[in-house]
């Protein structure tokens, strides 16, 4: 196996990044939320002091994994006390049947399988031991739990979010076309960034009294405001949305944060027409985004375990040979995973690891040619230690995939904050 240089690649990297005419877009995944950390103080403890042993360090935002386990105890809360435990039992058969091909189930999947189930019961019918009625407070408890949890109280946001970081870039950044995001998170700490840097962004919702969600504005250029607004498309709904009925007919509002969870959407089964809308609406989005031949796509904190999105991707690399995905991961993927398959197969797919990388189809150790370069490399590229006496390792770690780390390399791109 051979080596790549991580000092080439953040070059190549910060071209693309500061040319103005290129074409960005970022797919932000759950990774850049739990990337938000916070102190917190630990049960029974009042001494505040910086050092405290009493305060613990924990993600605003809980990861997937966390997010399932916090779910799971919830569920199996609604079994009342010293009664047959319906509920935990049908959690069991509902991660087994949600079970993707190579990893375990997590809250997503299972509250898409619950909605199928949703979909296709019968009033007087059971689906893994469950009635209509059970299976709608099964359904509502997994929103309403996610939505909690990406709900955080606002007091415990840290003074200045890493997502304002990657605002400023945008801010400062002269550029012919928006900046389009796409995230799969329904959390609103993007556009709390936002609006903390004042940078217009657009969001697919139009109106001054209660926006609602405007289709034609994703299709028809003219219908959209300019390149100076960036573009937020939040493909899995938001906690701040919700369904609102106006003259007999549902349409998709965009409201205040709330813990219902009601447009809370991580599959693309249509048990509802409205809310089948937003979805269909940016992963098209996506598609046109990518048909592009100048486009690059830069991904962080997204695990590719979205299929749907996935397809996407895949399909606009194997359809041109232009478009550009980068794909910033924070570990080391297994060799199992669905990207080093498809970074070895097409040489417009990077994927750039903490000790290694996939480029141009090959597979390598992050290393650099000489150790001059470290102090560009400061804050994406660390040496490895090595013991006193010993040559210094050229070897080391790729630190972009960390959403903080991404961002803060994003603002240095524009020069010093104001």
């Amino acid at each position: 196996m051979g080596t790549h240089n991580p000092r080439q690649v953040l070059e190549t990297l910060r071209d693309h990044l500061t040319q103005p005419e290129t074409h960005i877009a970022f797919l932000f995944g759950a990774g850049t939320s739990s990337a938000v950390r916070i102190r917190v103080p630990l049960p029974n403890k009042d001494d505040g002091s910086p050092n405290d042993p009493a305060f613990e360090e924990r993600a605003l935002i809980p990861n997937v994994a966390e997010l399932t386990a916090i779910c799971n105890r919830e569920i199996r809360k609604l079994d009342p006390e010293g009664e047959a435990k319906r509920f935990a039992s049908a959690l069991e058969l509902v991660e087994g049947e949600a079970q993707p091909t190579g990893r375990t189930a997590n809250i997503e999947d299972i509250l898409s399988c619950v909605r199928r189930k949703l979909h296709a019961i019968g009033n007087n019918d059971r689906l893994v031991g469950l009635s209509r009625d059970d299976l709608e407070l099964l359904e509502a408890t997994i929103r309403r739990t996610i939505a909690a949890q990406v709900n955080p109280d606002k007091s415990n946001f840290p003074e200045r979010l890493p997502h304002e970081d990657l605002v400023r870039w945008i801010a400062r950044m002269p550029r012919q076309h928006p900046v389009e995001i796409f995230t799969t998170n329904y959390d609103v700490l993007l556009e709390t960034a936002l609006e903390a840097e004042r940078v217009s962004a657009f969001d697919g919702f139009v109106g001054c009294n209660r926006p609602f969600f405007c289709h034609e504005s994703l299709v028809r250029p003219e219908s959209a405001p300019g390149a100076a607004w960036a573009r937020l498309w939040k493909v899995h709904g938001s906690i701040n949305w919700q369904i609102d009925t106006v003259r007999g007919h549902k349409r998709v509002v965009r409201t205040q944060p709330n813990n219902e969870g009601e447009m809370i959407m991580p599959s693309h089964h249509k048990y509802d027409e409205s809310r089948k809308q937003p979805y269909s609406a940016f992963l098209d989005r996506l598609t046109r985004v990518l048909e592009r031949d100048d486009t690059i796509l830069i991904t962080c904190g997204y695990s590719f375990s979205d299929e749907h999105i996935n397809a996407i991707l895949f399909d606009s690399l194997e359809a041109k040979q232009r478009p550009h995905i980068i794909a910033l991961q924070y570990a080391d993927p297994e060799q199992t995973n669905v990207i080093v398959e498809r970074a070895a197969r097409f040489l417009n797919f990077m994927v750039l690891a903490r000790r290694s990388a996939i480029i141009g189809g090959k597979t390598g150790d992050w290393a650099l040619a000489d150790n001059s370069a470290v102090p560009f490399l400061d804050g994406a590229f660390t040496l490895d230690v090595t013991p006193d006496g010993e040559q210094p390792s050229l070897k080391g770690e790729f630190l972009l995939g960390d959403f903080v780390k991404f961002s803060q390399f994003l603002a240095s791109l524009t020069g010093p904050a104001l």
